[in-house]
């Protein structure tokens, strides 16, 4: 089965204070991303542990093709010197096709403006059938864009 296993990167370039946003709320703070994003995230909760201490578990709420859905997963890796972060998803919706899914994400520094945002997924289909996560990465991927322009607005 070595063959389904995949991954998928995606990226997006937003200015640098808004990369410093993005990290802040999806590390201490994701669950305001309901205010930011809520036709995506319609809620996160801690199930154990805290927002932003590595080995919590948060579970979240979140809205993709038109379907609830659900994914509770384990912070593994903060590398706050890196601006990165590694979520292990261990139940919900995303195992009911995958054997494993694991999710990080980097703020990647480009210039004294500008700086990327950078979206990896890991993981294994549980058979040939299982659609490659595209929708959930450029969903993602927006996520960055919006958490950026909500918080330039609210800087004004």
């Amino acid at each position: 089965m070595e063959g389904l296993k995949r991954r998928l990167e995606g990226e997006i370039e937003i200015r640098v204070a808004g990369g410093d946003a993005f990290h802040e709320i999806l590390l201490t703070r994701p669950h305001h991303i309901s205010n930011v994003n809520p036709e995506f995230v319609q809620a996160c909760e801690v199930h154990e542990g805290s927002f932003g201490k590595q080995g919590s578990k948060i579970c979240w709420r979140y809205t993709l093709d038109g379907k609830d859905l659900i994914a509770k997963q384990v912070l593994e890796l903060i590398d706050e010197e890196n601006k990165m972060i590694r979520f292990n998803v261990i139940e919900g919706d995303l195992l009911k096709e995958y054997k494993y899914f694991v999710i990080t994400y980097q703020v990647i520094p480009k210039d004294e403006e500008k700086c990327l945002v950078k979206w990896i997924f890991e993981y294994e289909k549980l058979h040939p059938g299982v659609p490659e996560p595209t929708a959930l990465m450029d969903t993602a991927v927006r996520l960055a864009k919006k958490i950026d322009d909500h918080h330039h607005s609210q800087a004004k």
